[in-house]
């Protein structure tokens, strides 16, 4: 039997952040490895014929002979997931969907599909397997929560890592903080569970073997359990940049609380820990209480971001506008935070209510949702909110919005905030300050190249780049940190580049 696995394009959203979208690289390329499609393709195991399909880098081919059609969907990816499975199922196909926003929202997708998963598949796979050799397949299976000490290798073989930058290694699941506008504890639980350091290890090789030279550890909260992080950190220790291997630089999303662990942040740099996302959100102390983002209240959060980045690790920064305390002075006042914070990179967002999340209640509860919800609603990075601000209108929000992602892309501010971090940045140990010199570096060196060719031909690109490249000279042993700021900062940059009618405060 052969199993076409699709994961759909997602909405480009606002930010810019779909670097394929911006660059329109031949042939295509994406940041971030989907591991969604072959975790699933590990799980169906060897009875199959399987093909993948990252529709980000993959021409999608509905032409496939495949009998079974398996769509996974985010969020983001709901939209053109709804189009194929639709296209497909006309051509006769058995259509199989789940992933996040169809365990979510599962009632959204009544109808669309043969057969929906909800909930994690791990505790189905097998279930799902027999009924569909048998030719039994059910409408509705309804897993659990894996045992992520049962993983299994997820099929890195299948996909086209030949067009991505980074590979993923999934190391725990759920999140214990209770952030409101989040779906995470909705689908994935508050109770955080944790793949083994070894079975970690066993993956990072696996990437390693396939040309991976960049890696994102994928947890919601890497650091939030000390003793568990401790554990997996001296395990990479032991692994990373070892046994004539070359350096892997590796990135994951934390919480600003970890600067309250120094020895933690060490382990982070002995390990190749080099970036990391941490949703900052905002300065506001009412706002931050309002939704409930306990782990950033009661702390100088410029301070602490400043901690991080002196400990090693490089930071991307989530800023979010559109809370109920915010009047039409919050993006100026965001932008004055942004902009003392040494952190190149910003992912603005705008309030939203994703299904299923504590505030969807909410504001249902309260009147306080769009009439009229489809199923992209709470989208992160889009600029129109799904709930009416309550001191301004969603109009203003989605203005001051885009108007807070210009003025933080301005060549000048990009250069100031990369320079501040420059400053702070603790390098590397030195068997992992090197480049590698195996693996996908043609590949890397492709990608810069087609990236810094079109930021120099933009206004304002060749400031940023003569910057860099200052910094890099006074600073060597953080050259590659520096380029991987770059690689995230430039395609949002190159996007607000070209919207960019004129600069100015906000009105």
């Amino acid at each position: 039997m052969r199993i076409y696995l699709i994961a759909p394009a997602p909405e480009f959203e606002e930010n810019g952040v779909h670097v394929d979208r911006v660059l329109q690289t031949n042939p295509p390329a994406t940041m971030i490895a989907s591991a969604a499609i072959v975790t699933v393709a590990g799980l169906l195991g060897e009875g199959f014929d399987l093909r993948l399909c990252d529709e980000v880098i993959d021409a999608l081919d509905f032409d496939d002979p495949a009998e079974v059609i398996c769509i996974s969907m985010n969020v983001s990816q709901v939209r053109r997931g709804l189009q194929i499975a639709a296209q497909f199922r006309a051509a006769g196909k058995t259509i199989i969907i789940g992933g996040p926003h169809v365990s979510l929202a599962p009632e959204l997708f009544a109808g669309v599909a043969d057969c929906m998963v909800e909930g994690e598949f791990e505790p189905v796979a097998n279930a799902l397997v027999a009924d569909l050799q048998a030719g039994q397949l059910k409408a509705h299976y309804k897993g659990g929560k894996a045992d992520l000490a049962q993983a299994v290798m997820p099929r890195w073989d299948l996909y086209s890592n030949e067009r991505a930058l980074l590979g993923t290694v999934q190391t725990s699941r759920g999140c214990p903080f209770e952030c409101s506008f989040c779906d995470v504890i909705a689908y994935l639980g508050r109770a955080q569970r944790h793949k083994p350091p070894e079975l970690v290890v066993t993956e990072l090789q696996n990437l390693y073997g396939h040309g991976y030279r960049s890696v994102f550890l994928s947890d919601d909260n890497f650091t939030v359990y000390r003793k568990r992080t401790r554990a997996l950190l001296e395990a990479i220790i032991a692994w990373n940049g070892r046994e004539g291997r070359s350096p892997v630089a590796l990135t994951t999303q934390l919480s600003i609380d970890v600067t309250r662990d120094p020895e933690l942040l060490e382990l982070c740099n002995q390990a190749g820990l080099r970036n990391a996302f941490v949703g900052v959100e905002t300065d506001s102390e009412t706002a931050l209480a309002a939704v409930q983002k306990r782990q950033n209240l009661r702390q100088n959060r410029v301070e602490q971001i400043s901690n991080i980045v002196s400990a090693g690790i490089a930071v991307e920064a989530g800023l979010m506008v559109g809370f109920d305390s915010d009047d039409l002075g919050c993006f100026e006042r965001q932008f004055d935070f942004a902009m003392a914070l040494p952190v190149p990179v910003t992912r603005v967002s705008v309030l939203s209510a994703p299904v299923a999340t504590p505030l969807y209640a909410q504001l249902k509860a309260e009147g306080r949702l769009l009439p009229q919800q489809d199923l992209n609603a709470g989208l992160l990075g889009m600029a129109m909110t799904n709930f009416y601000p309550a001191k301004m209108s969603r109009e203003q929000l989605a203005e001051g919005a885009r108007w807070l992602m210009q003025e933080l892309l301005l060549p000048d501010n990009i250069i100031r905030r990369l320079t501040h971090m420059a400053r702070l940045l603790k390098p590397a140990p030195l068997h992992l300050q090197g480049l590698a010199q195996d693996g996908r570096v043609a590949v890397d060196k492709d990608f810069s190249l087609r990236l810094m060719r079109l930021v120099n031909r933009t206004p304002g690109g060749r400031q940023i780049l003569e910057a860099s490249v200052a910094l890099s000279s006074a600073r060597p042993e953080i050259a590659r940190d520096i380029a991987r700021a770059l690689f995230g900062v430039l395609p949002p940059f190159l996007y607000q580049a070209s919207k960019r009618p004129h600069s100015g405060r906000a009105a």
